[in-house]
């Protein structure tokens, strides 16, 4: 399983990066009013909204533990032909990079029209991938793995070419 999680965690790097080059050969990614307001939703939105079942929520996580621990992962990293990988609404890497730029800012929707635009994409299309990669990720520990990494190395918003 180590190994696997290695391949994915490579994996992630290189697709961020190609996502990044990507958006930037068309023109694409955040200026500097977009990344004003990301940091500004950021601060006003630090932390994930309070739960109202802190038991229900214990248990959902011992449960994906136990799924993390059982589930199988691909050796050497996700294949670029499979199926749990294909776009819906939006590819992985775009749907975790708007992730990591909408942050805890759910309900603001002006903030979330901004990401997916400069991101090239639509709201419907963001919610299109909400509806699908949400339900994915709660089931399929190592697509989730993948997301966490692709997530994590966004840290560093793609910026729009000058």
């Amino acid at each position: 399983m180590g190994r696997a999680i290695q391949a994915i965690m490579g994996q992630a790097v290189a697709w961020v990066a190609q996502y990044k080059t990507d958006l930037a050969s068309r023109g694409l990614g955040f200026s500097e009013d977009d990344m004003t307001a990301i940091a500004a939703a950021a601060q006003a939105h630090p932390n994930p909204p309070e739960s109202g079942d802190p038991a229900g929520d214990a248990a959902e996580m011992q449960r994906v533990q136990q799924m993390a621990m059982t589930a199988e992962y691909p050796e050497g990293g996700f294949q670029p032909a499979d199926p749990r990988l294909t776009p819906v609404g939006m590819p992985l890497v775009a749907y975790a990079v708007a992730a990591k730029a909408v942050g805890w800012a759910n309900e603001d929707d002006a903030l979330i029209e901004r990401v997916v635009t400069a991101l090239g994409h639509t709201r419907e299309d963001y919610d299109r991938a909400g509806d699908h990669w949400t339900p994915m990720l709660k089931q399929d520990m190592a697509v989730a793995t993948l997301y966490g990494q692709l997530f994590a190395n966004s840290a560093d918003l793609p910026l729009r070419p000058a």
